[in-house]
């Protein structure tokens, strides 16, 4: 690829990086539709989610989130327990409240820039700071119900992500802070998300030629930091 040069530079997610041309065949292969649907049907090849985790129908509006919506992650291999998804249905109408307050258009990276990110973020992500209140649920599958119902505004996150981000090595963007609620550190990652964006736009913008049109940044990235971030485990406390 030409780009400009793009194809020579690295893609920075947190505080690892990437040779471009790798995460492009990275993006390339995951939202290959036509491949992920050939390797469901042969044996031994296991597909990548696209599309039958993002095109998911469930019938639910975009302020609803629905029994399918609650079990989508089990496409990402992230699925909730039965005892999960009765926990769930305990804080769904918080959570549709909170989605309910973010616009369908509002990207992150706007968000971000007017301050607005951290209200909506932990309106949603709150629910997870009250002790007991959602058993069997995380930061991993609650995200990724809400991503499908937001996906220009909601990250997608999992320990390959917090990898990228998280660590005490000082060039990592976050680091353990003993005592910080889901919701505060999922708003300050979406803030370092944001800014892996907004300083490498020609990375990203390549990357999303890789990838269908309907396919948003933050899922690109989720791909990238998925891939990225697998080398080595994260810490497993916020």
């Amino acid at each position: 690829m030409s780009g400009g040069g793009v194809s020579d530079r690295k893609v920075r997610v947190g505080g690892r990086d990437v040779e471009f041309e790798v995460a492009a065949r990275w993006v390339r292969s995951y939202f290959d539709e036509s491949a992920n649907r050939a390797a469901a049907a042969a044996k031994g090849v296991k597909p990548f989610a696209y599309p039958a985790y993002d095109r998911m129908t469930t019938g639910s509006g975009p302020d609803e989130l629905n029994d399918g919506d609650l079990i989508a992650p089990l496409l990402l291999n992230a699925g909730p327990t039965i005892a999960a998804v009765y926990s769930l249905h305990a804080v769904r109408p918080a959570l549709e409240a909170g989605l309910a307050a973010i616009p369908q258009d509002l990207a992150l990276q706007t968000a971000v820039a007017h301050g607005r990110h951290g209200p909506l973020l932990e309106s949603l992500i709150g629910v997870l700071d009250v002790p007991g209140k959602v058993p069997g649920i995380g930061l991993t599958k609650l995200t990724k119900i809400l991503h499908r119902k937001r996906p220009l505004f909601i990250p997608l996150f999992d320990q390959q992500v917090k990898a990228c981000y998280y660590s005490t090595d000082a060039n990592y963007p976050m680091h353990p802070t003993p005592g910080r609620p889901d919701a505060v550190f999922f708003s300050t990652l979406a803030e370092c998300m944001t800014r892996d964006l907004e300083e490498q736009p020609e990375q990203w913008e390549a990357l999303a030629s890789q990838a269908p049109g309907d396919v948003s940044r933050l899922r690109i990235l989720d791909v990238v930091a998925w891939k990225l971030g697998a080398d080595s485990p994260a810490p497993t406390t916020p």
